[in-house]
């Protein structure tokens, strides 16, 4: 057994694994949906949303990234809380890197973006493997 995935795992398809899909997919939509017409929305009326859709990209990017990547790889429970975490570390490290990248600025409030996204996708982890213990 692998420290993100399991050899010949990835071969296989699953309830799980389809379920992953689907949030990835779900996440996807909403991420654009919340980048393209809610965030313009929100700036053109005005609205505090206390950076919400200014950070969606983070939030929003994240679930996408953590559950493509279950998908592909189909982990078992432990691989897939270790997976999750290593992409929101990931995204962070980014964010810090930014500074020294062309064109990057670093702000707090996509690492917070980040972070959030992440506990969502630890939430949902958690209820998956919960309803779907057998395919651990």
């Amino acid at each position: 057994m692998g420290f993100f995935a399991t050899s010949g795992r990835w071969k296989t398809w699953s309830r799980v694994r389809t379920l992953f899909l689907a949030v990835a997919v779900v996440s996807y939509l909403g991420t654009e949906f919340g980048r393209f017409v809610l965030r313009p929305w929100v700036r053109e009326n005005g609205f505090e949303d206390f950076g919400l859709t200014d950070t969606i990209g983070n939030w929003g990017g994240i679930l996408v990234q953590i559950f493509v990547g279950l998908t592909i790889l189909h982990p078992n429970r432990l691989q897939s809380f270790r997976l999750a975490t290593f992409y929101a570390a990931g995204f962070i490290l980014y964010e810090f890197l930014q500074p020294y990248l062309p064109k990057g600025t670093f702000d707090w409030n996509d690492v917070l973006g980040t972070l959030a996204g992440w506990i969502v996708a630890m939430v949902l982890l958690a209820l998956v493997w919960k309803r779907f213990p057998e395919q651990a």
